[in-house]
């Protein structure tokens, strides 16, 4: 009797929480000025070794993500700028012109760090800011939206690098999605997400937003 008692307090709780968490609507706003200048937006790479890395350490290295992913989360990043009406930039397909260009003019010579190999790029497009988003963890969960063995898990770096100043700056979204009794912290998140198990892809979603506010865009 105890036992049930302390169990339907516990759920009472979490549903205050969760309906407490889902009342109002809050207005975002970028948590930084929009960088001013030609913004180049390169598409989404998934380092597999180390030397890739504009920065930071690989927790397993010669593991990709599963094929079609960095199609999917470059598509998220164009939809996420469009809706915080980031228009004016130069798009992936352009930017990779320009990493051609320069993985050609570095052939045949010393392994070039990542640092140097995209600031070379944002200098060949001409760009002020240059914005690489590197992928280093991808799991998918495993199960349903209503309960997983393996709860899904991503790992995400944006980089906004300002050419001419010849420096960046680094934001980096990681998250092993929780239940709400794990972190009653998570409530406004886990109600946002329909107080479901969701998937790498809507991690990263909310991730990409985040994180594109938190430099400005």
């Amino acid at each position: 009797m105890k036992r049930n008692a302390v169990f339907f307090a516990v759920a009472a709780l979490c549903l205050s929480l969760l309906i407490l968490a889902g009342c109002g609507k809050t207005t975002r706003t970028a948590a930084v000025p929009r960088p001013e200048g030609k913004l180049a937006v390169a598409g989404f790479t998934n380092p597999v070794y180390n030397w890739e890395l504009l920065a930071g350490y690989l927790e397993q290295e010669g593991k990709p993500a599963p094929e079609g992913t960095m199609e999917t989360l470059d598509m998220i990043v164009a939809d996420t700028l469009h809706e915080h009406q980031v228009f004016d930039y130069i798009t992936p397909d352009a930017v990779k012109q320009c990493q051609d260009v320069v993985v050609f003019e570095e052939s045949g010579q010393p392994r070039v760090s990542a640092w140097k190999y995209w600031l070379g790029v944002g200098k060949c497009i001409q760009a002020d800011y240059l914005l690489v988003p590197q992928l280093t963890t991808w799991r998918e969960r495993v199960g349903s939206d209503g309960g997983v063995q393996t709860p899904a898990s991503v790992a995400i770096d944006f980089y906004l690098i300002d050419v001419k100043a010849e420096r960046m700056t680094r934001s980096r979204y990681e998250e092993t999605q929780q239940g709400l009794l794990e972190n009653l912290y998570n409530a406004k998140k886990f109600a946002a997400r329909g107080g479901k198990w969701v998937t790498a892809t809507r991690l990263a979603q909310d991730g990409i937003d985040e994180k594109l506010m938190e430099l400005g865009l």
